[in-house]
């Protein structure tokens, strides 16, 4: 494989960049340490910022493009999108009942065991998608105070590197790229969350279709999160262990002691699953197809035959030679 001696610090910089994207992965707080001073739910993604088209202006805060005249049209509707997405739709978009709007009677009655976390919201400028202007909410996980176990088992580089490896060494394998859509968000919870969202940053076109204005409590609105949601500390674990579940009876396991790597009990395939990533080898498309075919019967999945884009390191596969090329464009 030609690869330098180490991976450079650009291609572990995207790595971790796309385990975060958006907030699509909830960062793992120890309790120990949520007190701190350095805390991830308040990171403010600036590397597609949303720039005034007049004044030049780089602007992050969703509260200001909705009250600019210039910019308010595009990313109202944007915030329609995404609260019409993690609730039971709007307009085109299909929801996927992560969470629901809750009455003032159903407020008196949330479990005294659990804090009402804050709702973050992120926006995003990316110019190369369809709809380029996306706003993300996500939850503010350092109040939650979930009593479970949060740790989740995901590849290391060093463990993608090596299947890297195993692929070129082993004769007719080869390489190929999946990742699940909505994976936090499919994943229901048996504990639901609590959240408020600042009720004047609603668009009122939202408020009139899901008639919020009778559900207002002190200026907020009010979520029950039932499905696993950015930003929420058990959300990684959870989606994990359902996985597992559903992998299980078709003869997939994780192994033991390499944390992110999965095996079939007879099929000649292996995967490193990262955040919600699957980079396969495998000797034969019928067990491709096998491994393809069960998770999709759970998840939408996004497949790349060629495995020619993982975690954000392109990949370039000569089978004939049994090299395979590595880079970070850009």
């Amino acid at each position: 494989m030609r690869t330098p001696l180490g991976i450079s610090q650009a291609a572990v910089s995207k790595m971790l960049e796309r385990t975060i994207e958006n907030l699509h992965a909830p960062a793992f707080i120890p309790r120990a340490l949520k007190k701190a001073s350095m805390q991830f739910e308040h990171w403010e993604p600036t590397v597609n910022a949303v720039v005034h088209p007049e004044t030049g202006e780089t602007i992050t805060k969703y509260e200001k493009l909705a009250n600019d005249p210039v910019m308010r049209e595009k990313w109202t509707a944007a915030m329609c999108k995404e609260l019409g997405r993690l609730s039971q739709g709007y307009g085109n978009t299909a929801g996927t009942n992560t969470f629901f709007f809750m009455t003032l009677d159903e407020i008196k009655n949330i479990p005294k065991d659990r804090t009402v976390t804050y709702a973050r919201i992120v926006v995003d400028y990316r110019p190369q998608k369809e709809v380029p202007n996306r706003v993300r909410i996500t939850a503010g996980g350092n109040l939650i105070d979930y009593p479970g176990e949060l740790t989740t088992r995901t590849a290391e580089l060093t463990t993608t590197k090596i299947l890297w490896n195993s692929t070129l060494s082993t004769p007719g394998a080869k390489f190929a790229c999946a990742d699940i859509g909505n994976f936090y968000l499919a994943t229901p919870m048996e504990r639901y969350e609590y959240m408020q969202i600042k009720a004047d940053l609603i668009p009122e076109e939202f408020n009139q279709q899901y008639q919020l204005h009778d559900k207002i409590h002190k200026g907020y609105v009010y979520c029950e999160i039932r499905r696993g949601m950015y930003g929420l500390p058990q959300s990684g674990r959870i989606a994990n262990d359902l996985l597992k579940k559903r992998l299980a009876p078709h003869g997939y396991y994780e192994v033991q002691h390499t944390p992110g790597l999965w095996k079939h009990e007879t099929r000649p395939i292996q995967f490193v699953l990262t955040v919600y990533d699957f980079g396969i080898k495998y000797v034969g498309e019928e067990h491709l197809k096998h491994l393809l075919d069960t998770v999709k019967k759970y998840y939408e999945l996004t497949i790349d035959m060629e495995g020619s884009l993982y975690c954000g390191i392109t990949c370039k596969w000569d089978y004939d030679k049994r090299t395979l090329d590595i880079s970070m464009p850009g």
